[in-house]
C-alpha cells in the first residue's frame, strides 16, 4: 500500500478538480486532451476548453442517450423504429453531400441495435435521425433533450443543434468535453462498450460501400477499442478514442486538424498520446473497495466502532519516478447512531493530491452495528461523553 497521510475532520467537501501536465508527445492536432479513465485526470491537454465544430463526434451524445433508455427498459436492443419521412429527407440530401449513412430507405422498421451500430460503426446520419424521431417525435426535441443531458453531465461547452453533427455555425463541443463524455460511456454503459470495438457493420448485404468502422485506429493500435471519428469540412478531422493496457484505460480527443494528410494524422496522434500516456504515467491504488480506511465512533451499538470503506477504487494517477504528496481526509458525523447496516453512507472522504483537492468518495459501513440493550446503552452513552469530554 501507498504511504499517504489520514486526516478526520467534521466538515464537508465535495470539490472535483483535474490537475494537468503541459509536457507530451509532439502532435499536430490545435484541439487535444489525454485523460485517465480511473482518475479522470487530466495528463495532457491543448485548447482543451475551447467550442469547436464537434462533427461526428458529437453522435457520442445521441449514444449515451440511447443507452440510458436501453438501462431504464424504455427500449430493449430488439425494438423496431421506422424510418420517417423527414428522417428519410434530410439523410438523403446529407447522403448526396457526403455524408455517411446505413442506407435506410422510407417506412422500413430497424432495430435498436442496428440503429447504434449503424451510428457507431457506419457514422450514419439517417440512423442518427431515425433514434431522434421516434424516441422524442422529432430532431429538434430530441437535441433539447441532449442539452439538458450536456447539463447533467457537466459538460460546459457543449450547445447542440442536432442530433448527427452536420455542420452549424452554433454546433459546438470541446475537446474536455468530448473527453468527460467518452468516459461516461465506458462508466455508465459497460454492457453496451463493445459495440465500439467492431470493425465493420454490414447492414444490406449488397451495400458494401460503407460497412468498416472508420476509427482505423482499431487497426493500427491493437489496445485500442473505441469510440467515434468525426469530419466536416470547416471543423477539420477528428477522433474520439480510448485504449486499454494492462487494466489501465486512458481517453484521448484530437480535433480541428486540417493539413497534410489529417484524416491520418488524427490515428497517429490519438496513437502518439495514448502511448505517451502509458509509458509516462502509472496509477497508484491506496485503497480497493471493500477494504477498510478506518473505523467510525457508534451510538448505542453492540460495538463502540463501525468498520468503514469505499465503494470504488481510491488511486492518483501520477507521472512516473515522482512521489505524490498525498492525503485522506474523512467527514461524518461522530457519533453515529446505531443501528448501522453494512452498506450505509457513514461520510465522505475526501482525496488531497499536493495540497489540491482532487476527488470525493462515499465512505461507508463494511459491516453490522446492532442497537445495544437499554442499560448497556446508557452505560455506553455516559463513557462515550466522559472519553469526549477527557479528550
Amino acid at each position: 500500500m501507498k504511504k499517504l497521510s489520514l486526516t478526520l475532520v467534521l466538515l464537508s467537501f465535495f470539490i472535483n478538480i483535474s490537475a494537468i501536465s503541459a509536457v507530451g508527445p509532439d502532435i499536430k492536432a490545435p484541439y487535444a486532451i489525454l485523460m485517465d479513465f480511473d482518475s479522470g485526470k487530466v495528463l495532457f491537454e491543448r485548447n482543451s476548453g475551447v467550442a469547436v465544430p464537434p462533427s461526428s463526434m458529437s453522435k457520442l451524445m445521441t449514444i449515451y442517450y440511447v443507452f440510458e433508455k436501453l438501462k431504464s427498459g424504455k427500449y430493449s436492443l430488439d425494438t423496431e423504429f421506422v424510418v420517417g419521412p423527414e428522417a428519410w429527407k434530410k439523410a438523403k440530401s446529407m447522403n448526396a453531400n457526403s455524408g455517411s449513412t446505413m442506407f435506410l430507405e422510407y417506412g422500413e422498421h430497424v432495430r435498436v441495435e442496428d440503429l447504434i451500430r449503424g451510428i457507431i460503426v457506419n457514422s450514419g446520419n439517417d440512423a442518427t435521425i431515425v433514434l431522434a424521431e421516434n424516441i422524442s417525435g422529432s430532431e429538434s426535441k430530441f437535441v433539447d433533450e441532449l442539452n439538458d443531458l450536456a447539463y447533467r453531465l457537466g459538460l460546459k461547452k457543449t450547445t447542440l443543434v442536432n442530433a448527427s453533427g452536420w455542420y452549424e455555425k452554433d454546433h459546438l463541443m470541446s475537446v474536455e468535453d468530448l473527453a468527460i463524455l467518452s468516459r461516461r460511456i465506458i462508466q455508465d454503459f459497460p454492457e453496451y462498450y463493445h459495440y465500439f470495438g467492431e470493425k465493420e457493420f454490414l447492414y444490406k448485404e449488397k451495400l458494401t460501400g460503407n460497412k468498416d468502422n472508420r476509427n482505423k485506429l482499431l487497426w493500427i493500435m491493437p489496445s485500442s477499442d473505441g469510440l467515434k471519428t468525426g469530419h466536416t469540412t470547416k471543423g477539420g478531422y477528428g477522433l474520439s478514442s480510448s485504449a486499454k493496457k494492462n487494466d489501465r484505460r486512458l481517453i484521448a480527443v484530437v480535433n480541428g486538424i486540417k493539413g497534410g494528410n489529417p484524416s491520418y494524422i488524427r490515428f497517429t496522434d490519438s496513437k502518439s498520446l495514448l502511448e505517451w500516456g502509458f509509458r509516462e504515467f502509472s496509477n497508484l491504488v491506496y485503497f480497493k473497495p471493500e477494504d477498510k480506511v478506518l473505523e467510525v465512533p457508534v451510538w448505542f451499538g453492540n460495538k463502540a466502532t463501525v468498520s468503514a470503506g469505499v465503494t470504488e477504487k481510491i488511486l492518483v494517477t501520477n507521472k512516473n519516478g515522482e512521489e505524490p504528496n498525498v492525503e485522506l481526509r474523512a467527514t461524518f458525523k461522530s457519533p453515529i447512531p446505531a443501528p448501522v447496516k453494512k452498506g450505509d453512507e457513514v461520510g465522505v472522504l475526501t482525496l488531497y493530491v499536493d495540497g489540491n483537492k482532487t476527488q470525493d468518495f462515499k465512505l461507508i459501513a463494511l459491516e453490522n452495528v446492532e442497537t445495544t440493550n437499554f442499560i448497556s446503552r446508557i452505560f455506553k452513552n455516559i463513557k462515550q461523553i466522559i472519553l469526549n469530554i477527557v479528550s
